[in-house]
């Protein structure tokens, strides 16, 4: 969605309550509580959403209370406002939204949409961005960033305001039903902007640890989301950190994973550890997560493990599940636990995956069968092969990992996926242990350090337009972003400022020493607007003004499982005693590598043709 320019957002909201006829200073300055008194509640119009306006009292002021409709997904404010209006504001660089949202409620607002358009002659659309809120509950102030451009406004014409509050979580809108209040209105110029204010104490002692001890921290609060966010009675770990959120079966792997890393490094208990992963292994065998042919829904209901939002059984994600489940059983060796991690491999049909053709599909769904997309080139599907063509029940032709397309970027020197997201590096050898090895294409090991030191690389040539990239923050790949979830790059065509902390983190140990730097560069710059109950937040975009307050459990494995690779190989060593993963790279033909390489010279010169 295209974002309005400077003068355009200030002077929307300003013109939503009639304050072309104040005479605020050049500062930042509130809207006085006696404006609200005289506000035409016969201008605002609920744009089809059924909510209702009234002028109300709030800690004793007046203040515009807004009733939702309880059955439309967002609540919404239109108000006509001339072009003559919106161009004597044009001085501010941002603006704030005073809300009180009562703690009493079911559900508040968390998030927040601003939005123009031309009504001259006909509806047109202008353009809209979205605000950022400091808080959930109680007093919340909603940020609103504007470009330094100028919007042109043309003064003889008339324009309609957008405003537009509403509740996602995951994906999916829930309607509001129970009043809250707009109190007051700031405009924010360059000399009034607030001053950062310094990391609070919890930053600042990270960033007085040695680089052990930090990332040790990191790591255990990381651990946290998979012990808090799984379900008590399943184990099903939740797809992010938000109350509504669903389970996602590939967080739940990861989950598994971080179980044994939490009980090595002293957190959690052993029989604590034990429990956790008899009960999740439990779940699925037993039938509690609904599946086909040892396929599992993408996304299922955290309690019930019913099928959720039409998702389809994913190949990719029961790949990590079970992966997660391999590290788990083999670290508590000749136990149930392992038996049953054993049992949920052999029970997946990668072979039937295949459909009629050679390569794995990415999934299948009873309404429409096999998904047409299957996995044929490079990307996160290097584990979802290695398992496939190891199993000891179902396997699929070794003959697929040839078949397997391997683009190269000559500039780079190394195998890539266009796009350039880092997470297709690493989640696969978040699990598989490629150091010294090679097969007849590439070093793989080495293909992702340079993959991670390229998307170092970008940010700082990048950092003289987007904030975020600068002072030594950098990680682009898929994650959260201002405008929803994408799967952002060092690309030039796939970027918009975002960065994804887990993707610097997770390269520390192919980059230990740029990933470290950019660990400290996130804390110091950015401080509790990063770092939150479970570690890094999701993302983050300064130019935006945006900040997630979400952890997302994909990211939590992908830091916690690196960052224990980094320090003593824990989870390689364990997902690498498997045998059938041994038999699986013996088939796919890695063999121990003997240059410095991240493409092989054979495969080089075969595609090059030199």
């Amino acid at each position: 969605m295209r974002q309005l320019k400077t003068g355009t957002v200030l002077l929307l909201l300003l013109a939503l309550f009639s304050l072309n006829t104040l005479a605020l200073s050049a500062q930042s300055e509130s809207i006085p509580s006696d404006t609200w008194l005289s506000l035409d509640l016969a201008l605002l119009d609920d744009d089809n959403s059924g909510a209702a306006f009234a002028i109300s009292q709030w800690d004793g002021l007046p203040a515009l209370e807004i009733t939702p409709s309880g059955s439309s997904e967002e609540t919404k404010l239109a108000y006509p406002v001339s072009g003559s209006e919106l161009q004597a504001w044009i001085e501010s660089e941002s603006i704030q939204i005073a809300l009180f949202l009562p703690e009493t409620n079911t559900l508040n607002p968390n998030n927040f949409f601003l939005g123009l358009a031309d009504v001259t002659a006909s509806w047109r659309w202008v353009g809209g961005l979205f605000g950022v809120s400091d808080g959930d509950t109680g007093v919340v102030n909603v940020n609103f960033q504007i470009e330094t451009a100028v919007q042109e406004i043309n003064p003889a014409a008339e324009y309609r305001l957008y405003l537009s509050f509403f509740n996602q979580s995951s994906g999916s809108k829930s309607p509001l039903s129970e009043p809250f209040f707009i109190t007051a209105i700031n405009r924010i110029t360059a000399e009034t902007r607030p001053v950062a204010e310094p990391p609070d104490q919890e930053v600042s002692a990270l960033l007085a640890m040695e680089d052990p001890a930090l990332l040790n921290a990191v790591a255990r609060q990381t651990f946290a989301y998979f012990w808090d966010q799984a379900h008590p009675q399943t184990g099903l770990v939740k797809d992010r950190s938000t109350p509504a959120s669903v389970s996602s079966i590939a967080a739940t792997g990861f989950g598994l994973a971080a179980i044994p890393v939490a009980v090595d490094r002293g957190w959690i208990t052993e029989s604590e550890g034990y429990d956790r992963a008899h009960l999740t292994l439990e779940t699925f065998l037993s039938g509690g997560v609904q599946g086909e042919r040892g396929f599992f829904y993408h996304f299922v209901n955290p309690e019930t493990g019913e099928r959720v939002w039409n998702s389809e059984l994913s190949s990719i994600d029961t790949a990590l599940l079970v992966a997660g489940a391999l590290v788990a059983g083999q670290y508590f060796e000749d136990t149930d636990v392992q038996a049953m991690a054993n049992q949920l491999y052999e029970n997946v049909e990668w072979d039937w995956m295949r459909g009629r053709g050679e390569m794995l599909h990415m999934g299948w769904t009873p309404e429409s069968e096999f998904l047409n997309a299957t996995w044929d080139h490079f990307d996160e599907s290097m584990l979802l092969y290695a398992l496939a063509i190891g199993s000891p029940t179902h396997p699929v032709p070794a003959s697929t990992w040839d078949l397997w397309r391997r683009p190269l970027s000559i500039s780079g020197g190394y195998i890539y996926l266009p796009g350039e997201p880092l997470f297709v590096y690493q989640y696969p050898q978040a699990f598989l242990n490629l150091r010294g090895l090679e097969d007849a294409y590439a070093n793989y090991w080495n293909n992702t350090a340079r993959a991670c030191d390229r998307n170092h690389q970008f940010a700082v040539h990048n950092s003289g337009y987007f904030l975020t990239y600068q002072n030594g923050v950098w990680g682009l790949s898929a994650s959260d972003g201002p405008f929803g979830y994408r799967a952002y790059g060092a690309s030039e065509v796939n970027h918009d400022g975002t960065i994804a902390p887990y993707a610097a983190v997770a390269c520390v140990p192919f980059t230990p020493e740029i990933s470290l730097s950019g660990i400290r560069a996130l804390l110091a710059n950015y401080g509790s607007r990063v770092w939150r109950e479970y570690g890094f937040v999701s993302a983050l975009n300064e130019n935006e003004n945006w900040y997630s307050r979400e952890h997302i459990g994909i990211d939590q494995g992908d830091i916690l499982l690196m960052i224990a690779n980094y320090q003593d190989g824990f989870v390689w060593d364990l997902f690498m005693a498997n045998p059938h993963i041994q038999n699986a790279l013996n088939a796919m033909g890695f063999v121990e590598s003997v240059g410095d390489y991240a493409i092989t010279p054979a495969y080089l010169a075969e595609v090059t043709g030199g």
